[in-house]
């Protein structure tokens, strides 16, 4: 006679609380570093983006004029307003919210998705948990004005509601897990392909969509909604063409006119492939250059000079496909040295150090307080001279925490680069993006390819797409990073399985 199983609230309080004890460890090792770091640079970062996200609060508080700007979706802009009546300065409250959430959520939200997909919790939701609390490229932009932090907390969020799979099948979890990926979308076009494979991997666990309830399409007509109505996409056109430049044919195609302005810069780049990953970002900036004794001469800027750049966006849409048409396993070849080199990044706590932070805020801020001192007086609610003088008396100081992130950064990186003759950058295989792609075949596995696809198929259309198209910016990685976190705790929990014959049946098959 079998057992009988508890109730279900009760058995989901009983996980819960077993979650929550998994995961204490990584909350304070995440408390203690975030503390640190919040008590030697209280201001969160006004990076190079920030200010397209701040200028709906400033335009609102400081001219009593609403301004959503059509580049950023309306998501983070609409949380940054109610700042300035919050305790504490602008900057500051921003970074210890974001901090805050962060921990909260990245910590509980991978450790369940961690708790479910392991069949040893018990060591892997604590060894999980803990890097996930103090993962560099995680804390930082948790510090940063940008909405980087909280796309990453609606990403876990949504993925962790996919879990248990089998409960996907029921039409409660599966609207609020449709709910939570319009969410996605709805902070950065970035979630557009974490999107895709989320809808593809519903369609896997919770069957065809025609099945699904009358609240879960409305959830996915809103998710089209704000697909098609918010953001712009006067960039992506641009960055693909920088994307492909090598593989432009300079004498052959349509715009003739172009393909000679752009013929020596297609060479240059021709010239050493290999290195293209690290060399795009100046010709992405060449294309868009406009004024006088620029690297791209008068009929490529007469092109540039119309408002709305309709022509210019469509003189690199054409180029690019065709480029891309005519050479495909050369564009695949170039987006997966792209996404090598992005993975060979390992420089995300630089910043951290309060010297190497000031340093870069003063060159960015520094024309801000010309143009808009009143902006930056809301944000801060200080004059520059106090501003100054803070930044330099923060900039002298030397944390506990700088040498271990700079050694972290370096001991657990997914790849490494490495520079050869004539200084030319070479990537090799680290042991640790080694032990993630073990991981990651271990979830094609016939059972469990299906229960897994929510990680591996959101990593593989975002990795595609976004590197695809843009160039290799280390930011772009952190919405989807933590995935290779569970992927080595996946190859390792079933290496384990090969030794340990005695494997623990998890709960949700026990009920």
């Amino acid at each position: 006679m079998p057992e009988p199983t508890a109730p279900e609230p009760l058995r989901f309080s009983m996980q819960w609380r077993r979650l929550v004890l998994l995961c204490l460890p990584a909350l304070i090792l995440g408390a203690i570093l975030r503390f640190s770091l919040l008590t030697a640079l209280p201001e969160g970062y006004y990076g190079p983006d920030s200010n397209s996200y701040f200028d709906t609060t400033s335009a609102l508080w400081l001219k009593h004029e609403w301004d959503m700007g059509p580049k950023r979706r309306w998501v983070y802009p609409l949380l940054l307003i109610p700042t300035p009546i919050l305790p504490g300065r602008n900057v500051a409250t921003i970074a210890v919210v974001q901090h805050i959430v962060g921990l909260l959520v990245s910590v509980i939200g991978i450790g369940w998705i961690t708790l479910n997909l392991t069949r040893r919790p018990t060591i892997w939701v604590p060894l999980v948990a803990i890097f996930v609390a103090i993962w560099p490229r995680m804390v930082w932009y948790e510090q940063e004005v940008v909405a980087e932090s909280i796309l990453l907390d609606s990403i876990i969020l949504t993925m962790a509601l996919a879990f248990p799979v089998q409960r996907l099948r029921e039409p409660k979890r599966l609207f609020w897990f449709l709910m939570a990926a319009a969410l996605i979308i709805a902070i950065k076009p970035h979630g557009r392909p974490i999107w895709i494979g989320l809808m593809i991997s519903a369609v896997l666990l919770a069957g065809w969509p025609w099945r699904w309830s009358k609240p879960c399409w409305g959830a996915l007509a809103l998710s089209l909604v704000v697909i098609l109505t918010t953001g712009s996409s006067k960039q992506g056109p641009w960055l693909l063409l920088s994307s492909s430049l090598p593989l432009v044919d300079p004498d052959h195609g349509k715009w003739p006119e172009y393909r000679a302005v752009l013929k020596p810069f297609i060479e240059e780049a021709r010239a050493d492939l290999s290195q293209y990953p690290w060399k795009q970002a100046r010709y992405k900036k060449m294309l868009v250059e406009s004024g006088e004794n620029l690297q791209l001469g008068p009929v490529w800027q007469e092109m540039l000079k119309e408002r709305k750049k309709t022509k210019f966006l469509r003189v690199c849409n054409d180029l690019a496909h065709d480029a891309i048409l005519h050479s495909p396993f050369t564009y695949a070849q170039m987006v997966l040295r792209k996404i090598g080199a992005v993975l060979a990044d390992q420089d995300a706590g630089t910043f951290m150090a309060p010297r190497a932070f000031w340093k870069s805020q003063l060159d960015d801020n520094e024309e801000r307080w010309m143009k808009h001192p009143d902006e930056m007086k809301l944000l801060y609610e200080m004059d520059e001279n106090a501003y100054l003088s803070l930044a330099e008396q923060r900039r002298k100081q030397r944390e506990w925490y700088e040498p271990w992130v700079y050694h972290f950064d370096h001991a657990f990186s997914w790849m490494k680069a490495s520079r050869g003759e004539a200084r030319k950058l070479y990537l090799h295989p680290a042991w640790f993006g080694l032990l993630a792609l073990f991981g990651f075949l271990t979830c094609l596995r016939p059972s469990r390819w299906r229960e897994t696809s929510p990680l591996w198929l959101a990593l593989g259309f975002y990795l595609g797409l976004i590197f695809g198209i843009g160039d290799a910016v280390s930011r772009y990685l952190q919405p989807i990073e933590w995935i290779g976190l569970i992927f080595v705790a996946l190859g390792l929990d079933w290496l384990l399985g090969l030794v340990w014959r005695e494997e623990p049946v998890p709960e949700e098959v026990e009920s």
